[in-house]
């Protein structure tokens, strides 16, 4: 396993999960609802479970458009030169998705990238939604839903987007977010430092010299590029970034 594959299964331990409330009958019930759906019949869907780390439903459909000719199902094989990308889209989704779990369920990832059809790459788009949450509002289970994408013309290259269904709002999470040293300048990750620490406007003030008007433009401009509202959501997101890690 590299690297990249060592963060995400890393990442998808960062949810303590209440385990009486995602038990196999409530798998079992979920996967029904959605194998039973005459909305979702014919569709090439498939449902993750982040508590378990792995696909726990494929559609018939989903098999057959993945499987390599003349061969049984297996595996999604992505193409080589998107699968660090689609890894990284991966990670950042899953870190903004965590630290907004409160929203998590108006949100919708959607993404393009090549992958293995029927023996040929093709570009595909996913659209993935939050199915189900345990009791305490973890993330559970993800509902993906996957076609062939109109456009198979190049360039080739990995989107990915978030939109929140509720607002209307997109939300680029993907790559500059993974690039995580380059999200907040060197003053912000200080203001940042300092308000995970507890101190308020005005001593951030006092101890940066800076007027309250100037710390509120950076608090400001945090919340912008974290997409987010509050302080306590900015420092989670910080915190899933390892961000706040290094002392002051």
């Amino acid at each position: 396993m590299n690297t990249i594959e060592e963060e995400y299964c890393h990442l998808l331990e960062y949810q303590k999960f209440d385990e009486s409330s995602i038990g196999d009958e409530i798998l079992k019930t979920n996967i029904d609802q959605i194998s039973n759906s005459a909305f979702l019949k014919g569709c090439a869907l498939s449902v993750f479970d982040v508590y378990r780390k792995k696909h726990v439903y494929e559609s018939e459909y989903y098999k057959e458009l993945f499987k390599e000719t003349d061969k049984e199902y297996s595996e999604v094989k992505v193409h080589p030169d998107d699968y660090e990308a689609l890894f990284k889209n991966g990670i950042a989704t899953f870190k903004h998705l965590f630290s907004n779990n409160t929203n998590a369920k108006y949100n919708k990832v959607i993404r393009e990238y090549r992958a293995l059809v029927r023996g040929k790459y093709q570009r595909v788009v996913e659209h993935i939604t939050i199915l189900a949450f345990d009791k305490i509002g973890n993330i559970w289970l993800s509902l993906s839903i996957v076609d062939i994408a109109p456009n198979q013309a190049p360039p080739y290259i990995v989107n990915s987007k978030i939109v929140n269904f509720k607002t209307g709002l997109v939300f680029p999470p993907l790559d500059e977010f993974y690039n995580k040293d380059t999200i907040l300048s060197s003053k912000e990750l200080e203001i940042l430092k300092l308000i995970s620490a507890g101190q308020l406007s005005n001593e951030i003030s006092n101890k940066l010299h800076f007027s309250v008007n100037t710390i509120n433009i950076h608090r400001q401009s945090i919340f912008k590029k974290f997409n987010v509202d509050t302080s306590i959501e900015a420092i989670r997101y910080a915190e899933n970034l390892g961000l706040l890690d290094s002392p002051l």
